[in-house]
């Protein structure tokens, strides 16, 4: 089953706190009542920091908690209220972010979250209006889309740019993820032609240790072939090199990538989506624009010795 939605969750939860629980518990059992499979209990939010049931349960006994509903006994500990007893024996079928939001500890608490000026319920956010995800949840899939954006974006001003460009690219790409040293010599060859060495990385100040980088500017629907990295074995060959890397905008034919398991020098690949991934880790023709960070509440700190 899919997991619910943490609007869907705030009568299962409520119900479940007639006791005193823990929220560590409360994630395997209400996990249990669901019936959810090990995939679904391992299915994470988009940034991977934690588990969607646990991330939904969570956001779920913070609003009922907010609304007055439940109470935190002590850390990590929840149980019902009697204002969630009243709502347990009369109203739990009607029990959703449209009830809670009749509720004057839980209208208290968005408009004091909405910060200077937010006086009226209308401040909701995203989150609290629809029920579906939890804030953590509609940040990270944000983020992923502007992410995905951002590589599309890139891919295509490479595409835009010359075979050079694309070649100088990937020469400081590889310098800046430490391929040579800062007094070592990393060129861009320029050399046209299947197998052309486009440009070269030492290693070390003499040069004994040399890096040969192949870079193929290719459309997405063109992927590359296995003559084209046989070619570029062979060049490597020739110049009784052993170590390589073939960067291509788009992808590497299956053929391609099984062909290199059989030859002994060490080929890497690099395609246009593992591309676009390094530039932005090592900020290769990207800024930073504006930085966001999530802070939870750290218990151990409240722990009243």
């Amino acid at each position: 089953m899919a997991i619910p939605s943490y609007e869907t969750l705030l009568p299962l939860v409520l119900k479940y706190a007639v006791q005193e629980r823990r929220v560590r518990d409360a994630v395997k059992d209400i996990s249990d009542q669901l019936g959810l499979t090990d995939e679904e209990r391992a299915e994470t939010i988009p940034s991977g920091s934690t588990t969607l049931i646990s991330s939904r349960l969570q956001w779920a006994v913070t609003y009922l908690v907010q609304a007055g509903l439940m109470m935190r006994p002590k850390r990590g500990h929840f149980i019902v209220t009697e204002a969630g007893m009243d709502v347990i024996k009369r109203d739990l079928e009607n029990l959703n972010l449209a009830y809670l939001k009749t509720l004057p500890e839980f209208t208290d608490f968005i408009n004091r979250k909405g910060g200077e000026g937010a006086t009226k319920p209308q401040n909701l956010s995203t989150a609290e209006t629809t029920g579906e995800r939890s804030p953590e949840e509609i940040i990270g899939s944000a983020y992923q889309e502007l992410e995905g954006d951002l590589k599309e974006q890139i891919l295509e001003r490479i595409l835009q740019n010359s075979p050079a460009f694309f070649e100088a690219l990937v020469v400081k790409l590889l310098s800046s993820l430490g391929y040579g040293r800062p007094d070592t010599l990393a060129e861009v060859m320029g050399k046209v032609g299947d197998g052309g060495i486009d440009g070269i990385i030492h290693q070390d100040k003499l040069g004994l240790d040399v890096v040969y980088v192949q870079a193929k500017r290719y459309a997405k629907e063109n992927a590359v072939s296995r003559p084209e990295l046989q070619a570029f074995v062979g060049t490597l060959a020739g110049v009784s090199a052993h170590k390589g890397v073939f960067v291509t905008t788009s992808r590497f034919s299956p053929n391609a990538l099984e062909y290199l398991k059989t030859v002994n020098a060490r080929v890497i690949t690099i395609d246009g989506l593992r591309l676009v991934d390094l530039m932005i880790e090592s900020g290769v023709g990207v800024r930073v624009r504006k930085v966001f960070e999530l802070h939870r509440i750290d218990e151990d700190f409240f722990i009243d010795d």
